[in-house]
């Protein structure tokens, strides 16, 4: 383990890491496409007179397993702590972020992204214009950052680099799910499932070797789970995103036409009011004026559009029409934008008296094209269609190989069933790493928690 404090040079600790005899054990927290790895890792400072170190806070930091030639965690020191165990022993607890850090923290970015930019292309110039230190380069250059979707538009308000890229892997998933994290290379990784580097590890209740870096072996304990999660199916979603004004046109048809009685001196509007084009009596240009709330009638004009307290919009006339009058009134209107997507195979797989239908609605006002608002329905639509399948396990200790959240993985076991073989016994499949919560324990052996979803 090295520690490299703000400009300085590295530093090895590799002697002060402890995995018994701190407050606490050394743990590693890992998540794909949400948030940045964390860890907790803890020093051991025994001396004479004085103490041997300090940890400055934002130093780097770097753990690697020298007989898998593999980096465990790589990056910030952002939160040191220091605890005096007695007279002649210190505790460092350095809690930890991985690069992701200073993309979390970044300058903000920004831009309006229109005519077809793709998602990728996106994050790669949101990554070049935060000049935080992070790179994203395409695959087709030797880069991690693979292609995704084409956007019809994007804008990106003011915000940290990070929470634009967990946007824009929401945007990019409309067929498969995308995620991102960043390596200990500082390199930015943006792809999805089906683009997802394969780890070479199988975990299975059926061990047959151990010590092996390549197969894993599932503990049998309380945490062992095989879940299919129903609890957050979509299969028609809805998506309301900003309004929309529509600019009525003076030469074509009119928005809105009343027949006068004689009597009323209010007409509904169809639609939410945005602005006066022209208005006709009997087929003479009339004056009309927007009145505000409380506001009285007091302009030259007779005519008037007005909201009433409940939102509803209104012409309205100082007095009375003859019986007969036409009234044709074009006006500026807003309507919602509306995206809507159904997924007819997951309806059918769940029939039932709701006809298999479950479903969602979204309201996002920085959507403001109806393109933007079909792309996020057929995202949540192709994620959430289908209940997700979960492994969560514990490995043990023989295990001493690796894997990283994002990564795929084998999954062998006899105790659950196959849904994709008409739930028989016996389940070998492929998984996608979501979560990986890595323990050390007594002589830097390894335990980790993983959670996985079948692809």
């Amino acid at each position: 383990m090295t520690i490299t404090p703000p400009g300085g040079n590295p530093v090895d600790y590799t002697h002060n890491l402890t995995f018994t005899g701190g407050s606490t054990p050394p743990q590693i927290q890992q998540n794909f496409g949400r948030q940045g790895d964390t860890a907790v890792l803890v020093l051991l400072d025994e001396y004479r007179m004085t103490p041997n170190f300090t940890i400055p806070v934002m130093s780097q930091i770097k753990l690697v397993d020298n007989y898998l030639n593999q980096t465990l965690f790589a990056g910030v020191v952002n939160d040191p702590v220091l605890s005096p165990v007695s007279a002649t022993l210190n505790e460092w607890r350095l809690g930890c972020t991985d690069y992701t850090y200073y993309a979390d923290h970044s300058t903000p970015v920004y831009g309006p992204y229109y005519n077809g930019f793709t998602a990728d292309a996106v994050v790669i110039a949101l990554t070049e214009q935060a000049d935080c230190g992070i790179t994203a380069a395409p695959t087709s250059q030797g880069g991690f950052v693979a292609p995704a979707v084409m956007l019809p538009s994007v804008a990106i308000n003011y915000q940290a680099l990070s929470s634009a890229w967990r946007l824009l892997a929401r945007l990019s998933s409309q067929v498969t799910p995308y995620g991102w994290y960043v390596d200990e290379q500082l390199r930015l990784h943006f792809y999805d499932s089906t683009t997802a580097l394969d780890s070479g590890v199988t975990f299975t209740t059926e061990p047959t070797q151990g010590g092996s870096v390549s197969e894993g072996h599932i503990a049998l304990d309380n945490q062992f789970g095989y879940e299919w999660d129903g609890t957050s199916i979509h299969n028609r979603v809805l998506v309301q995103g900003a309004a929309q004004t529509i600019y009525s046109r003076p030469q074509g048809p009119p928005t809105d036409t009343w027949l006068a009685d004689g009597i009323g001196s209010a007409w509904p509007l169809r639609f939410t009011f945005a602005g006066v084009q022209r208005l006709t009596i009997n087929g003479v240009s009339t004056q009309a004026d927007q009145l505000h709330p409380g506001q009285p009638h007091d302009t030259q004009a007779n005519w008037f559009i007005e909201q009433n307290a409940n939102g509803a919009w209104f012409l309205t006339s100082a007095n009375p029409p003859a019986a007969g009058t036409v009234i044709k009134f074009w006006y500026n209107y807003q309507i919602p934008v509306i995206g809507v997507a159904n997924d007819y195979a997951s309806q059918a797989a769940y029939p039932g008296p709701n006809h298999g239908i479950f479903g969602d609605y979204i309201s996002d006002q920085g959507l403001t094209t109806t393109s933007m608002a079909l792309a996020r329905a057929q995202r949540e639509r192709a994620e959430f269609a289908f209940a997700a399948e979960k492994v969560t396990f514990n490995t043990t200790e023989d295990f001493v190989g690796w894997i990283r959240s994002g990564q795929t993985f084998g999954y062998n076991t006899a105790m659950a069933p196959d849904s994709r073989n008409n739930y028989s016994w016996g389940l070998n499949g492929r998984f996608l790493c979501t979560q990986n919560r890595i323990q050390f324990v007594s002589g830097g052996y390894r335990q980790m928690t993983i959670t996985g979803v079948r692809i």
